[in-house]
């Protein structure tokens, strides 16, 4: 299940899906459903800056595969994307991150 989580893992509009090349290549298209597979393997995510640049990756990818949603439904879409990737990362501490980005409150993480 770890090795699963680590190398297969892709962002879209509505899911995330596998894991693939780099974080800024052109989204693909699974059925109507723009994809983004963003790479993770070299984070370490037990870490704070790890699991930023995870969420760093994850937001950029959102971007690339929402740019051509209608303009009013760009931040859903964004939105959407990000908390459908976090959620199939399965990740304490980037939930964390993520919570604290959403709701502009910083959680204190002790490691």
């Amino acid at each position: 299940m770890k090795t699963t989580s680590r190398s297969v893992l892709a962002l879209s509009a509505f899911a995330l899906l596998a894991c693939s090349a780099t974080a800024l290549a052109a989204p693909s298209r699974v059925g109507d459903t723009a994809t983004k597979t963003v790479r993770f393997k070299d984070l370490d995510l037990s870490t704070a800056d790890g699991t930023q640049k995870l969420y760093e990756r994850i937001t950029t990818a959102a971007r690339i595969v929402c740019r051509d949603a209608h303009y009013t439904e760009i931040r859903e879409c964004r939105s959407r994307a990000v908390d459908d990737a976090v959620r199939a990362v399965g990740r304490p501490l980037l939930s964390s991150v993520h919570r604290s980005t959403v709701d502009r409150v910083e959680e204190v993480v002790l490691r």
